[in-house]
């Protein structure tokens, strides 16, 4: 697959600047580790020691990486962290990869099979999934592998207030293919505004540098959203989001231009400014242009993490370059106690394999991340770990 030229990342750089976007980078120092100790296996704990990490850590209230079902078995709603809270549609399924990787099924055909978690209502969260399309599958709403609908077609994760608040409360898409020609981060209500009109952040252009969704292989999509403050409706927020792929490398667009929330404004919203649910997938369009072709599409989901509230954009991550923003792989493994000085977490292979060597990041709350620690991922992993040993 073709790899991401470092030079293009600079370049792509000085593009947002530019245009307005700005890295919102805190004057603090960057977090630095000196160790991490345990075995780096999927599913057992390590500790990362160092300095500047922070004094509290995110409050992750999910993490699947359905790595607990059997292939065509109905996906369970607790997870390796948290639970989901329910789901809508038909059964969302586990699928088998060649590889033994196990994802969850969540686009298939005309079929909605969403998953849905609830949590208290917040102004800040960070999120995180990797997704795919199986080779000889569809995009929604398309004729033929590998290429992209001509008009709005998929929202691949939804976040809203309360279970109907996808009619326009308070609801962003994170991101939709939503006119055909570009990935972006916006909703029925048009909460995201710059200069008080409605706005939509583009997130990703095919045919442009910031172009990082592939039809080869998995890609992950992180984005962190925090509302303006004190005022969320008048006060402009921050918006980082990050596209990632092997093919076409890593995507940053970071905006402190625009707000999150706008109020009262319409039949189906209210005056609070909040987020209450997450929808995967958000929506994908069936009987369209292309409906002849719907049972071609599917859309394979793994790894979604979800933090909520202060700090939710701290994080811990391992890549494949020293430093993060030449990766072109990044898996996040889940914390279980958070310090300035150490970190206890659960580690995740995510896209990687025994034996690959990696490098381990600390994230602190303002964005800014550690140099790469190398690591290397071990053969031993949480399930054997608890198998006992026979003399």
């Amino acid at each position: 697959m073709k790899k991401k030229n470092p030079m293009k990342a600079h370049i792509m750089s000085a593009v947002m600047i530019a245009s307005s976007f700005i890295f919102a980078f805190s004057a603090h120092a960057a977090p630095s580790i000196s160790g991490v100790s345990g075995t780096v296996g999927n599913g057992l704990t390590i500790t990362v020691s160092g300095t500047d990490f922070g004094d509290s850590g995110p409050n992750v209230i999910l993490f699947d990486n359905f790595s607990r079902g059997t292939d065509g078995q109905t996906i369970t709603l607790p997870a390796p962290v948290g639970n989901w809270s329910g789901v809508s549609g038909n059964a969302p399924i586990y699928e088998a990869e060649d590889g033994g990787n196990i994802a969850g099924r969540l686009v298939d055909g005309d079929v909605s099979r969403q998953l849905q978690i609830n949590f208290d209502p917040v102004q800040e969260i960070f999120l995180s999934y990797r997704i795919r399309i199986p080779e000889g599958y569809h995009f929604p709403n398309t004729s033929q592998p590998g290429t992209f609908a001509p008009d709005s077609a998929w929202k691949m994760a939804w976040i809203m207030d309360g279970s109907s608040g996808y009619r326009g409360d308070d609801d962003i898409c994170l991101p939709t293919w939503g006119n055909g020609t570009y990935f972006s981060l916006i909703g029925n209500d048009s909460g995201i505004k710059k200069d008080g009109v409605a706005n939509p952040l583009q997130v990703g252009r095919p045919g442009t540098e910031n172009h990082w969704f592939s039809f080869s292989d998995w890609n992950r999509f992180s984005v962190h959203m925090k509302a303006g403050n004190p005022d969320p409706i008048l006060d402009k927020g921050l918006i980082f989001a990050q596209g990632l792929s092997e093919e076409f490398g890593q995507k940053t667009i970071i905006a402190t231009d625009r707000t999150l929330f706008d109020g009262d404004d319409n039949v189906n919203d209210n005056a609070i400014s909040q987020w209450t649910r997450l929808n995967f997938s958000g929506w994908h369009r069936s009987g369209g242009v292309n409906a002849v072709y719907d049972h071609m599409t599917r859309g394979l989901y793994d790894d979604i993490y979800l933090a909520t509230g202060s700090n939710s954009q701290a994080r811990i991550e391992i890549g494949d370059a020293s430093v993060y923003s030449d990766s072109t792989k990044l898996t996040i493994i889940t914390p279980d106690n958070w310090s300035g000085t150490s970190i206890m977490a659960t580690v995740r292979e995510g896209g990687f394999s025994e034996g690959e060597q990696g490098y381990l990041f600390v994230v602190d709350s303002n964005n800014n991340p550690s140099v790469g620690y190398p690591i290397t991922f071990s053969s031993t992993s949480e399930s054997d770990a608890a198998t006992p040993v026979v003399p």
